[in-house]
């Protein structure tokens, strides 16, 4: 048996971008950043380090996490985690922490100008049962 869970709590980075597949299926994209504060050796300041994490929604999910949430929005996310490999431009290898959504939880105050306030302060919305395993082949996503 095997196992792959991630818990993260921290802020989006920047607004969510939702596409639609061919078959009309609606994906969303956003970043989070987490922080963790490290405290220094003898009389050194405390050190932060940030880990960002690149999150795809699908379905209800997707339509949620576009319709509420915005950059600096904090948002709780459980979901798979995938590190995917890449070399920039520069011919530099890279390393991206990709997390594919099952549930999240909206975690800030209503919003003031949101349609009819539906949002309470800390709102959950899981994945639906038809929602993919696994992340869709590129060509199966328009982006």
């Amino acid at each position: 048996m095997s196992f792959n869970k991630i818990i993260i709590y921290g802020h989006l980075g920047r607004d969510p971008e939702i596409r639609y597949t061919p078959q009309g299926i609606p994906v969303c994209t956003f970043s989070v950043a987490t922080s963790e504060r490290k405290k220094g050796q003898g009389d050194s300041e405390p050190t932060e380090t940030t880990t960002w994490f690149r999150v795809t929604a699908w379905r209800n999910l997707a339509e949620t996490a576009s319709k509420y949430l915005k950059k600096g929005s904090p948002v709780y996310i459980e979901g798979r985690l995938s590190a995917r490999e890449w070399t920039d431009n520069e011919g530099t290898k890279r390393t991206s922490l990709e997390v594919t959504a099952t549930e999240l939880h909206l975690m800030g105050s209503r919003s003031s100008g949101e349609e009819s306030g539906e949002v309470e302060s800390e709102a959950a919305v899981k994945m639906d049962k038809d929602t993919p395993q696994k992340p869709a082949e590129d060509d199966a996503v328009p982006f």
